[in-house]
């Protein structure tokens, strides 16, 4: 065990075999609120916004956290580690992390997303994450972000670790900034996408690809995740460029 280090999660949408850990996550919610997600939406249709009929936040872990309360206590350590620390500090951490997983894992196995909770709350964390992520090169990494606004403009730094796959996470409240982004990055760097929460309305000139898992096309089971069936998010290399994927509300 490489210490000090974030410590993983089993989940069952990422997970390629049983007793995977090819995940970690942090607080979710707004930096004022003990967050990690600077660039989270309030608005109607964003992943903060309480739908009508409904009694908590679009972001499905509002009700992961409430449900199961030692996964809270699991992102509170995690964002410890990260938030408000330097990037040299950060940097080692995601090295312990990603380390152990490798030790632990045949190579075949080497699949990891970045932040099944919370998100780049940081530029510190951003950069500290691309040098992480290119100290090993053979593990396929992805995410989904919304820390592409002008106020953290972080996307512009993920993209430069060629392994990582970064999902622009669109809805609503921020399609606009994000496709203004994306246009500006996409024909420089094929590790870029587009990822929508709910139906995309008024984007021109891109094809969304229905994620298999929300729209149950794929279902996860004991032995291994939807997305270890699917892979769509992760596939790209110097010829094809990631996908646009959109994601069902539940």
């Amino acid at each position: 065990m490489h210490s000090p280090s974030l410590t993983p999660s089993d989940n069952s949408k990422v997970k390629f075999r049983t007793s995977h850990y090819n995940t970690f996550g942090l607080n979710f919610g707004l930096l004022s609120d003990g967050g990690t997600c600077p660039g989270a939406t309030q608005g109607a249709g964003g992943c903060l916004d309480v739908r009508t009929g409904k009694k908590r936040e679009t972001c499905y872990m509002a009700k992961v956290v409430q449900i199961y309360k030692a996964v809270g206590t699991i992102l509170d350590n995690n964002t410890k580690l990260i938030k408000d620390k330097p990037k040299e500090e950060i940097t080692q951490v995601l090295i312990n992390t990603f380390q152990n997983f490798v030790d632990r894992n045949e190579k075949k196995y080497w699949f990891y997303r970045i932040t099944y909770s919370g998100d780049i709350v940081s530029r510190e964390f951003a950069e500290a994450l691309v040098e992480a992520c290119t100290r090993f090169p053979e593990v396929k990494f992805w995410l989904y972000t919304r820390s592409f606004t002008k106020q953290y403009p972080y996307a512009d730094i993920l993209v430069k670790a060629p392994n990582l796959a970064v999902y622009l996470s669109l809805d609503p409240v921020n399609k606009l900034e994000g496709l203004e982004v994306y246009n500006r990055l996409k024909d420089k760097f094929n590790n870029i996408g587009l990822a929508h929460l709910s139906e995309p309305v008024n984007i021109d000139n891109v094809k969304f690809v229905p994620c298999p898992e929300t729209y149950g096309k794929i279902s996860n089971t004991a032995k291994r995740g939807a997305c270890a069936a699917c892979r769509l998010c992760f596939t790209y290399n110097d010829k094809i460029k990631l996908r646009a994927i959109k994601f069902k509300l539940h």
